[in-house]
């Protein structure tokens, strides 16, 4: 293929050999055939080293959104000439990265490292690679293109957090959430007197003959704390730039509080990829069930109560929502916290936090108390 400048002079060569002819120029007639062959060696030049082979090695195919994809190409010479300096062009999800490989020799192999930027997250194919050469001239430049294909995960960023930190210094102050229960498997507290409609089976019928009335024995439920995230998929109002800081967040904070030993529960408002009803087990549950997880309008989205429906009797609601997103949408405010993420986002009644991105929010995690 030619360049531009290979281009030019293949039209230049036309138009002198046409007025050279025209005009019976014998100088032009030769300049022109001068200039032809110079483009025709050139193409043969850049062709010639498409005989290498190319190998390419990911180092991991899973990455955090905003790290580059870094791959090794391993470049074989297998003729018994020299092999030209080359470039390698391979791409994933609509960025490029270029990689020069230098001259190799006879039979032998050279490696090349190259960083593939990722700006969001999915499921994207890599490659297919290309490899390529400009002749000495510049006038032309070969290309080859290869069939390997692979796949890399680009997953949301976890940003460390430390310190005390908003609505989970609530459940972490608590060993447990205590509540009346029944059931004669739960934990035993304190004897009272029985009372009409009081399970019969809880009667402690030693004491009550030593006292002389029926008493009861009261029992509480041992839970361990419970801590739910929620992501607001909506698209109203919030840009894809800020929707991907607002993924940052949420699970950096579901993280967070795994590595507390919470009960971890992670949801979203969309309805095609809301989550799980069950607690987390690991880390990369967080990342697997957030990495699909796309914007979407009004109508293809779960309203907050439908997400949390169960009640809020036992946990801390954490709601992860666009720069003017809501601030609440439950009656029971006080185990709710709303955090804005995006550009414009401001701060407000029923607001825990505000903030432009996933840094910003880290910064002013350990102050929010």
């Amino acid at each position: 293929m030619l360049t531009r400048s290979g281009l030019g002079a293949a039209v230049a060569a036309v138009m002198m050999a046409i007025c050279g002819a025209w005009w019976r120029y014998e100088e032009l007639l030769i300049a022109a055939v001068a200039v032809a062959v110079a483009v025709a060696v050139s193409v043969w030049s850049s062709r010639a080293a498409q005989r290498a082979q190319v190998v390419r090695t990911v180092a991991s195919p899973r990455v955090a959104r905003g790290d580059p994809i870094r791959a090794v190409y391993r470049v074989t010479n297998p003729g018994r000439r020299r092999l030209a300096p080359v470039t390698i062009v391979d791409q994933c999800d609509e960025q490029e990265v270029r990689v020069d490989v230098p001259e190799i020799s006879a039979d032998d192999r050279a490696e090349a490292l190259g960083l593939i930027p990722t700006r969001r997250r999915g499921v994207f194919p890599i490659g297919p690679w290309s490899i390529e050469r400009i002749d000495p001239f510049g006038l032309a430049v070969g290309r080859r293109h290869g069939h390997d294909v692979g796949r890399i995960i680009v997953h949301p960023r976890i940003y460390p957090l430390a310190g005390p930190y908003g609505a989970m210094h609530i459940v972490e102050d608590e060993a447990v959430v205590r509540t009346a229960a029944s059931d004669p498997l739960s934990g035993f507290v304190s004897l009272r007197e029985y009372v009409d409609g009081d399970d019969p089976r809880l009667i402690h019928w030693p004491t009550s003959a030593r006292m002389g009335t029926l008493m009861l024995r009261e029992h509480v439920e041992l839970r361990r704390p419970e801590f739910t995230v929620v992501l607001d998929a909506v698209d109203h109002v919030a840009t894809p730039e800020d929707f991907e800081e607002m993924v940052d967040v949420a699970a950096s904070v579901a993280v967070h509080a795994l590595g507390s030993g919470v009960t971890v529960r992670l949801r979203t408002t969309a309805r095609e990829h809301p989550g799980l009803r069950r607690s987390l087990d690991r880390d990369t549950q967080v990342l697997d069930l957030l990495t699909p997880v796309r914007q979407c309008d009004e109508t293809a989205a779960h309203a907050l109560a439908e997400v949390v429906h169960g009640g809020l009797d036992h946990t801390t609601l954490v709601r992860v929502t666009r720069p003017l997103g809501p601030a609440t949408t439950l009656p029971s405010a006080d185990k709710l916290s709303v955090i804005r993420i995006g550009t414009g986002s401001a701060s407000g009644a029923g607001i825990a936090m505000a903030a432009t991105d996933a840094s910003e929010f880290v910064q002013r995690w350990r102050p929010w108390t």
